[in-house]
């Protein structure tokens, strides 16, 4: 588990080392498996560590550990999207009927109301897709093991949202929808007839070097030394 820190918590003079392992400690005891932080201050690097690596093993977390970095994915897909818009090849008042024809539609959404600024401050009222995907709905081992292999297109993603109608009028209100970044991945395929991911690792991950981040698709496995994901029942 990593986790971004309080600001201006770090600048403080007297954090160090001690409280940092402290700030582990008190996120390992809300249940987390494992926790690795690392963080720049002015007196310089400060690491710390806790609880495993794993359930089955139970080593300790590995300071190089890889781990997923899940909904983080969105400030790259973001990122990419306003470079876009920098270049002029997509306008933030675009409609995401203009870009994804018919794919917002239904039960009351229409895609010709929903503007790609809308989009991405998640103020455009596109349900959840989240709650109609049967992993997130598993309540038992069997039924999580039956699903958490299952892969979802994006236009399957998004057909499971229109089955419900829209949260409210686009623009009405500010209301978090995973949907809406399903939607800006497909616009930047539409926008540079690749992948979202190849946009991402082309303009974000190459250009800053970063070596160790991978974007592994569908794929289950990770680079070792790694840290295992859990899902908490009830």
């Amino acid at each position: 588990m990593a986790v971004p820190s309080a600001a201006g918590a770090l600048d403080k003079p007297d954090y160090g080392t001690a409280q940092l392992q402290r700030d582990v400690d008190a996120l390992r005891a809300t249940g987390a498996t494992g926790v690795l932080a690392e963080v720049n201050t002015p007196s310089g690097r400060l690491r710390a560590r806790g609880g495993v690596a794993d359930l089955t093993s139970r080593g300790p977390v590995a300071w190089d550990a890889r781990h997923r970095i899940g909904s983080t994915t969105k400030t790259f897909v973001s990122t990419v999207v306003l470079q876009l818009v920098g270049e002029g090849r997509i306008g933030l008042d675009d409609t995401v009927e203009r870009w994804l024809p018919g794919v917002v539609a239904g039960n009351g959404n229409d895609g010709a109301k929903i503007t790609v600024r809308q989009v991405l401050g998640q103020t455009s009222g596109i349900p959840e897709y989240a709650d109609e995907v049967p992993l997130e709905r598993a309540t038992t081992p069997e039924e999580f093991k039956r699903e958490r292999f299952r892969t979802y297109r994006p236009e399957q993603v998004i057909a499971m949202a229109m089955r419900h109608g829209p949260v409210f009028e686009p623009g009405e209100r500010w209301g978090y929808s995973n949907t809406n970044y399903v939607l800006a991945g497909m616009i930047i395929e539409k926008a540079t007839g690749a992948p979202w991911q190849q946009a991402v690792h082309e303009r974000i991950i190459e250009r800053l070097a970063l070596g160790h981040t991978v974007i592994p698709g569908t794929s289950a496995h990770l680079p070792s030394p790694r840290l295992a994901a859990y899902k908490r029942r009830g």
